[in-house]
């Protein structure tokens, strides 16, 4: 009996890499990492977007940068030839608010092929919910309970939630001691609470922070925030590096919120933590804010501790417990370590084609 043939399948990520790939941001990691771990179910190309089309492989990985018309590297606007001339039996693209959502949306349905969409945070202007074309998405496949109340309850029938992942092999356990500092690993931007772990950590507590400058405004208010005590800035961690302060950290810090210090809201903050995954695989316990869907995947009082958001006294309060009993967060440690087996990359995958095996099936 001939099998029947694998699904051609496009993930798309709707931002702007002219160069390399860099997957510093948590959003980008996660659509980059689910296209190459579902090779082994799909033939899969990942798309991005740049000044000119490009074709190459990734490790295997058939990459595609899309040419854009502008250069925003959060919100590009497509050029739609690449996916008027490609045929593909499911087009899954990793964010809601953006307009290269928007217009597959809108081409997607035409051409009656099925669109996965799955929201990672985040986005920028876009006519998807101007336009109601959430109602062209034929599923959303979702990395939180959270992220789906998010979502506009008529398409609470077509979600399903599928959680995880972690690389274990690229973040294996590390047993062994800690430095007495914690380090917070993102995006420098102000819905990550950063000034909050500096408040918590006062002059006693050294902090590292690691991750690109989105906010160059609120990148200079934490660097003055942080003259007389132990703060360490990183702007160019690549995830060699971001590994080894996980391992040489005693606690890993997810100080996110929902309002920021101007009083901004940001209603989608964390629908996931990557972050978090990662630090518990190395053994490193962690501390988060009870925000988004970080609370999903931390096990308090186990594998972290899970704080209110904007609190720098129960922050400060949860880092020094563990920092204070190196037995205590050794145990965490380890119970975080066996907590991630659950969210490798391989069964986020194995859940994720199988959403695009129930639509294929219902559209033959």
């Amino acid at each position: 009996m001939t099998p029947a043939p694998r699904l051609r399948v496009a993930v798309v990520l709707p931002a702007y890499f002219p160069g390399e790939l860099d997957y510093v941001g948590g959003g980008d990691r996660y659509a980059y990492r689910v296209a190459d771990a579902l090779r082994s179910h799909c033939e899969v190309t990942f798309v991005t977007f740049g000044p000119r089309l490009v074709e190459r492989s990734i490790d295997g990985l058939r990459h595609v940068v899309v040419p854009a018309l502008g250069r925003n590297p959060d919100n590009p606007v497509p050029s739609p030839g690449f996916f008027l001339r490609e045929r593909f039996d499911v087009i899954h693209v990793y964010q809601l608010r953006s307009t290269v959502t928007s217009m597959l949306a809108i081409l997607a349905h035409a051409r009656r092929t099925p669109l996965v969409v799955t929201d990672v945070g985040g986005g920028g202007r876009s006519l998807m919910y101007r336009l109601q074309l959430h109602r062209y998405v034929r599923r959303f496949v979702l990395i939180s309970d959270f992220s789906r109340q998010l979502l506009p309850e008529s398409t609470w029938n077509r979600a399903a939630v599928v959680k995880g992942g972690i690389d274990l092999a690229r973040f294996p356990h590390h047993p062994g001691p800690r430095r007495r500092q914690v380090v917070q690993v993102g995006r420098i931007m102000p819905h990550k609470g950063i000034n909050f772990l500096i408040d918590a950590a006062g002059s006693d507590i050294p902090v590292v922070v690691a991750g690109r400058v989105v906010d160059q405004a609120y990148y200079q208010l934490l660097v003055d925030m942080s003259k007389e005590k132990q703060v360490t800035f990183i702007t160019d961690a690549d995830d060699t590096r971001v590994r080894e302060l996980y391992e040489n950290s005693a606690v890993t810090v997810a100080a996110s919120v929902y309002q920021d210090l101007w009083g901004r809201p940001w209603p989608n903050s964390e629908l996931l933590g990557l972050t978090l995954l990662e630090s518990m695989a190395t053994g490193t316990p962690v501390v988060c804010t009870a925000v988004g869907g970080m609370p999903e995947y931390v096990v308090d009082g186990t594998t972290g501790c899970i704080v209110p958001p904007g609190d720098p006294a129960a922050l400060r309060g949860a880092i020094l417990k563990l920092l204070d009993d190196p037995a205590l967060a050794a145990e965490m440690g380890l119970a975080g370590n066996r907590h991630v087996q659950q969210f490798a990359w391989a069964n986020v995958a194995a859940g994720v084609a199988a959403q695009y095996a129930l639509l294929t099936r219902a559209a033959r």
